[in-house]
């Protein structure tokens, strides 16, 4: 059974909700006194409410997303359904194929309603073997209900961003009456509800690479092959870097992308952190011993879509309306 995490990433993943929900009460204080700080409150709520579980279904349709069935691909369910067994996840995730050849892989949603996604991309990049390491890393965001933590941070994340922004309104056309409960100065006022936004986004980043961390590890106990996702995350690294998705991108010189600013940890990081636990693993053999699947796919590949999905495929570009690559 997987670990579903570290004292050290529950106390930070506890710690960062406390600063957002802080933040956001903090902001409905400044822009409206008891009141705003119980506006921001309720609509809260309300977005907990009603935006979790439409938000999956959305995500995977922007995504053009199609269910996989395991007469489509039986070798990838082996993978798959060993994991989900190790996992103890039932009623299993929803395995769903995007044809994108943008190299990439998610899960959303959480319990019954719970899937997880891949590209044409990372199918065809990655061996069993790496494929295997990704598709536990995924499972275990869903095991240990990251797409709901990480979904409570964005929706805390985007109701600092609406007050903000109707704050920041009402300062602009001198609706300055609207802030006299809370005696803060004008500027102080403005100062607050422009960096507000800012400063939730990058706890909500910080928070999500704490959740990465979390279930590479999970991933690594699942299968008993920390090494496997190395390998898929090296290869990642290798063509965001140095292929067709750095001239997309990054044009023109690389630039080190501040680490405040990143979803994911640094990959090297990742990489050393894997490396430690491959060593835990061979020292205590509380990996799952046995592999669980074959050393190879027959077909050359876990999954083939129809001809009719396969002629739809393009290069991934920008989607200005959905701020989706793909």
């Amino acid at each position: 059974m997987v670990r579903s995490s570290d004292s050290s990433n529950t106390f930070h993943t506890i710690l960062l909700i406390f600063a957002m929900a802080v933040l956001a009460g903090f902001v409905g204080l400044v822009l409206g006194g008891k009141m705003g700080l119980i506006g921001a409150v309720l609509l809260t709520i309300f977005g907990l409410a009603f935006g979790s579980r439409a938000s999956a279904a959305l995500i995977l349709r922007m995504y053009k997303a199609q269910p996989i069935h395991p007469h489509q691909a039986p070798q990838l369910f082996e993978i798959y359904d060993e994991l989900c067994r190790r996992a103890q996840l039932s009623p299993k995730p929803k395995l769903f194929y995007i044809p994108s050849k943008m190299p990439n892989a998610f899960a959303v949603g959480v319990g019954n309603n719970s899937s997880v996604a891949l590209t044409d991309g990372i199918i065809r990049m990655m061996n069993p073997r790496e494929l295997e390491g990704i598709l536990a890393h995924e499972l275990t965001h869903v095991q240990c209900r990251d797409t709901s933590v990480l979904g409570v941070a964005d929706i805390i994340s985007r109701t600092i961003s609406a007050l903000s922004r109707v704050g920041l309104l009402m300062l602009f056309f001198s609706m300055g009456s609207m802030f006299g409960k809370t005696a803060v100065p004008f500027w102080t006022t403005g100062a607050i509800l422009f960096f507000s936004p800012s400063i939730a986004i990058m706890l909500q980043l910080a928070l999500s690479r704490t959740r990465e961390f979390n279930a590479d590890r999970g991933a690594a106990e699942l299968t008993g092959d920390a090494m496997g996702l190395a390998s898929a995350l090296k290869k990642l690294e290798h063509v965001i870097e140095r292929g067709v998705f750095e001239k997309i991108l990054r044009p023109g010189m690389r630039r080190q992308q501040p680490a405040m600013l990143r979803t994911h940890p640094p990959t090297e990081d990742r990489l050393a952190a894997l490396m430690e636990i491959a060593k835990e693993l061979e020292s205590s053999k509380s990996g799952d011993a046995d592999r669980s699947l074959p050393a190879e796919f027959d077909s050359g590949a876990p999954y083939a879509p129809p001809a009719e999905v396969t002629r739809k495929i393009k290069n991934p570009r920008y989607h200005f309306f959905s701020g989706l690559w793909r």
